[in-house]
This record gives structure tokens, C-alpha cells and sequence, in this order.
């Protein structure tokens, strides 16, 4: 028995489907396993090839290793187009430099259907900024490993035509804010990661889109707490997800109090010790609200392990909160071992069972 071509398209289908997919969870990782299609598929027959070879090239596994052989596959066989099948490129492997050139290649090559893009830890010029002005279908867009100065208004200036960038990472190391003032920010833009030499000046006088629902705040050393809360006071109401990471050196040790003052709908929170106190959760600070239970479901408290961090955050403070009912909706608390709990201590046992009454969990963060 011979089976159709289009059942055997299905079968394909099914050895290609990411794990997350079949499992049905929620990808947070920007990872894509797959299950199955190797190259010898492509040997069976010329429609297994035809079939294959769009699955084989939509996100295809970059490292240093095969990345000049497949820079050379998708740029000089032009007459077969294979970029076009190119969704997902992530360069974060490429450890190469002065691939200037070579990125702003792939990037015309792919710009057809490529959705997401995760730039090298190179340096990202003025070359691959003006390729990147044809990935109108760009939908997450992630520079947080370039390594050199990247001007904000030319990156503006390359998206601000992105209808469907729903992700934007921001470099790492630095970034020229220089002419901000003139930016257009994407208009359906949900997720922001903030990190490098992003000013002050940025913070305060950026007029922020009011869709961002996920916010994150990773080495920014200029930014001081006056920016945050400035930040804050234009999208803190929307926000959903909110993320601080070490170090943040501009901040004091309880820059980070007033949070929930401004941010009264997060749904999950991390936060670090070593910018907010005991005070965060006191019932002046994180109040009962009126109108609606607060929806705060998960909270990480992370810590950078310096001393005199251990005693900034009692597992009393968080007991005292939710048993005044102050929070609650919250399942999970994911706490850093760094920031010295005795897991076996009497105060967090009465933590772990206000937790259970309202069917939450406490976890620690390795």
C-alpha cells in the first residue's frame, strides 16, 4: 500500500514538532527542540525533498562550527531561494568577529518570512541595521549579546515600521541614546528588555507605548531610581511581568520599595534583595486593594550573595502579607539560596504553610 503524499506530509509534520508544542508549555527559553527531521530525509525521494527542506531550514541550529558553511549555502545558491524558508535565525552561538558583512547578508537573504532574530556576540553596525529594514514580518527581536555601540535612532529607525515586533532586547554593553527624542516605538510592542548604557535622560523623557505588558531592567548602570519610578508611572498599571537583574549600581539598598505602588497588576515579579527591604511587603507599601484581589501569582526573590543581605527579608514579612490577605492570589515564592533562609526553621515552615492554604508552593531558586 502506498500512502498519499499528503498523509505522508503529516507524518513529517509530527517527526518535526517542537517538544514544547506536543507538551503544550509555555516556551520561555526561545529554545526550539525538535523532535526529528534529519538530512537523510532528504535522500528518499524528490518530494520528501520538496517536503523536508522547508522544515529543515525554518529554524536552523547555528553554531561556530557549521556557521560559514551555512552562511555560503544560503547566500550563493541563489537560484534556490533557501533563506525564504529561513523563520527563526539565532546567531547567539557565534562567537566570530568582524561578521559585519555576513550578517547583513543573511538578513537579506532571510528577510522574506523571518520572524525571529537573536544577533551574534559581535558587533552589529550600520550594515545589518539597514538589512534588518526588509524583515517587515520581524515579530522578536533580540541584540541583548552585541558587543559594540549600537545608536538607538538607527535602530528606531530600522523597526519603526514593524507592525508585527512583538519582543525587542536592547544590547548588553552599550547604546548611543543620542537624538531619542525622535524615536517611533512599534506599535503592537509587548515585551522591552532595558540593559546597557541606556541615560537617564532616556528613561525620563521617552514617551513609553502603553502595550508593554513585560518589562525588564538588566545592567543598566546609569539608571537610578528616580528613572524607574518615572518609568513606571506611564506603563506600571499595564505591566503584567516585571524583571530586575544584577547589578543595577545606581540603585540604593530600598530603591526598589515602592514597586507594588506602581505596579499594582503584575501577575509574576523578581526582584533583588539587594535594592528593596522588609519594607516592600508592609501593608504601607504593598496595600490591600480595593476594587480587586491583587494578581501577583509568582514572586522570585533573587540576591547578588553579598553580606548583610540575609536579614533585609524575613520569611515573616511575606507570612504577614499573605495571611492579611494582601496577596491573594500568589502559588509561587522562588527564593535564591544566596539569600541565606534556614529552609528548615520554623518561620519558613509557617511561610511554606500559608502558602498550601491557598495552594501555593515555596521553591528555592538554584
Amino acid at each position: 500500500m502506498v500512502l498519499p503524499w499528503e498523509v505522508q506530509y503529516r507524518i513529517i509534520h509530527y517527526l518535526d514538532m517542537p517538544e514544547e508544542e506536543e507538551n503544550g508549555d509555555k516556551v520561555t527559553s526561545g529554545k526550539r527542540i525538535t523532535t526529528g527531521i534529519i538530512v537523510n530525509y532528504l535522500l528518499v525521494c524528490r518530494n520528501w525533498y520538496g517536503m523536508c527542506l522547508p522544515k529543515l531550514y525554518f529554524a536552523p541550529a547555528l553554531t561556530s562550527k557549521n556557521f560559514n558553511a551555512f552562511v555560503d549555502t544560503i547566500i550563493i545558491n541563489k537560484k534556490k531561494n533557501l533563506g525564504y524558508y529561513v523563520f527563526e535565525l539565532n546567531l547567539s552561538t557565534i562567537l566570530q568577529s568582524g561578521k559585519n558583512s555576513f550578517v547583513s547578508k543573511l538578513l537579506r537573504r532571510c528577510c522574506s518570512n523571518l520572524t525571529k532574530f537573536i544577533a551574534p556576540q559581535t558587533s552589529f553596525g550600520y550594515a545589518p541595521l539597514i538589512s534588518l529594514k526588509s524583515c517587515h514580518d520581524l515579530k522578536f527581536l533580540d541584540l541583548g549579546l552585541v558587543s559594540e555601540t549600537v545608536k538607538l535612532k538607527e535602530l528606531f529607525s530600522a523597526i519603526k515600521n514593524f507592525t508585527k515586533l512583538t519582543h525587542l532586547s536592547f544590547p548588553r554593553s552599550s547604546i548611543d541614546c543620542q537624538g531619542f527624542q525622535d524615536i517611533e516605538w512599534p506599535q503592537n510592542l509587548r515585551y522591552l528588555k532595558l540593559s546597557g548604557g541606556i541615560t537617564n535622560e532616556f528613561v525620563i523623557d521617552t514617551k513609553w507605548p502603553k502595550t508593554i505588558t513585560t518589562l525588564e531592567l538588566s545592567y543598566c548602570p546609569q539608571i537610578m531610581e528616580l528613572s524607574i519610578y518615572s518609568l513606571l508611572s506611564q506603563i506600571g498599571d499595564n505591566l503584567k511581568h516585571l524583571f530586575f537583574h544584577y547589578p543595577m549600581p545606581s540603585l540604593t539598598e530600598n530603591s526598589l520599595d515602592h514597586i507594588f505602588t506602581y505596579c499594582a497588576n503584575l501577575i509574576s515579579l523578581q526582584i533583588m534583595v539587594d535594592y528593596c527591604s522588609k519594607w516592600c511587603f508592609s501593608e504601607f507599601m504593598l496595600s490591600k486593594l480595593v476594587e480587586y484581589d491583587r494578581p501577583l501569582k509568582t514572586l522570585y526573590l533573587e540576591c547578588s550573595g553579598s553580606l548583610g543581605l540575609a536579614s533585609k527579608i524575613h520569611p515573616d514579612d511575606l507570612t504577614i502579607a499573605i495571611l492579611e490577605s494582601r496577596l491573594p492570589c500568589l502559588k509561587n515564592i522562588c527564593v535564591s539560596p544566596k539569600l541565606g533562609w534556614n529552609m528548615k526553621s520554623d518561620e519558613v515552615a509557617d511561610l511554606v504553610v500559608s502558602l498550601e492554604d491557598q495552594d501555593g508552593s515555596l521553591y528555592l531558586n538554584y
